[in-house]
């Protein structure tokens, strides 16, 4: 029996459309690859960005009013966010001892009849000034050994509730902001003790209603600050914690730092009806695909 074999114009065809069949299914391959990087970028942004922005909403929400800054760090300028003529990528704000105040360690209110401006001190139903130190001790894992009450501070509301002291020529000497005078915040003795709370300092006024206060926070991506070199990764946000401005600190020398998120290309923080209002920008590139995932979320905080 005779058996035809293949002729080399045959085989050469062959070949040819077995490539291009092969280069088909390579270039449907990639599509798909990429279709599905695609999908899983967006959905895990999103869900990143969104954790992210309700973490800084929530830390936001506990701060003292009109104690929100942006400061540059490079030209070491800061102007309060309700009142700001330039462009600052650092936002910084002083935080409440809120899980003291959950705990009912302090009460946040003044007996106006019992309490004396001449001898610095305040009459706090339902307070106890040594949990209160105590509290804010253990949360920043300071030593906890002794009574230490120069890790809290005392603002009285007053003006900041009203927003007045913002618009006032004095704001740069109010909270203690990077070198500053801190004439609102007034420090709290260790002599006090159960609902007296003794001052350092005698202050002008006493109101019915005060903060304490544990320690300021700041927030940047590492591309907007220079002066910390444990915390400048590209596209990453960074919380700085654990500092007190009222004491002379910044979060450039004395804060803790921990990521608040990678893949964050963009935050921006304005005003909208006088609320505070922030846009996060997040991004991804996409291996095979020249656009990049990019997810952005906003928030208002009152």
């Amino acid at each position: 029996m005779k058996t035809r074999a293949f002729t080399l114009v045959e085989m050469i065809t062959v070949i040819v459309v077995l490539g291009i069949l092969s280069v088909g299914t390579f270039v449907s391959l990639k599509h798909l690859y990429v279709r599905v990087s695609k999908s899983k970028a967006i959905g895990e942004l999103s869900l990143d960005s969104q954790i992210v922005v309700n973490q800084i909403s929530s830390m936001l929400y506990d701060r003292v009013p009109s104690s929100v800054i942006g400061y540059n760090d490079t030209t070491d300028t800061f102007e309060s966010i309700y009142s700001l003529s330039s462009t600052y990528h650092v936002l910084e704000w002083i935080g409440l001892a809120t899980e003291s105040l959950k705990k009912r360690d302090y009460s946040g209110f003044v007996d106006l009849d019992d309490s004396n401006g001449t001898s610095k001190t305040i009459v706090s139903p339902d307070t106890d000034v040594l949990l209160l130190a105590q509290s804010t001790q253990k949360k920043f894992d300071i030593a906890t050994n002794v009574f230490n009450t120069d890790v809290v501070g005392l603002v009285f509301a007053g003006t900041f509730d009203d927003g007045s002291i913002v618009y006032s020529n004095d704001f740069n000497s109010t909270f203690g902001w990077h070198g500053n005078s801190a004439n609102r915040v007034f420090g709290i003795s260790n002599t006090s003790s159960g609902k007296n709370i003794v001052l350092k300092t005698k202050p002008n006024k006493i109101y019915e209603k005060y903060y304490i206060v544990d320690s300021a926070y700041a927030i940047a991506r590492g591309d907007d600050i220079n002066c910390r070199s444990d915390a400048n990764e590209t596209d990453t946000l960074y919380l700085f914690y654990n500092y007190r401005p009222w004491k002379g600190e910044d979060f450039c020398h004395d804060a803790n730092v921990t990521v608040l998120s990678k893949e964050v290309s963009g935050f921006e923080i304005d005003l909208l009806n006088g609320s505070i209002f922030f846009n996060l920008t997040m991004k991804r590139n996409i291996k095979g695909s020249e656009n990049n995932v990019t997810i952005s979320k906003q928030k208002v905080v009152f």
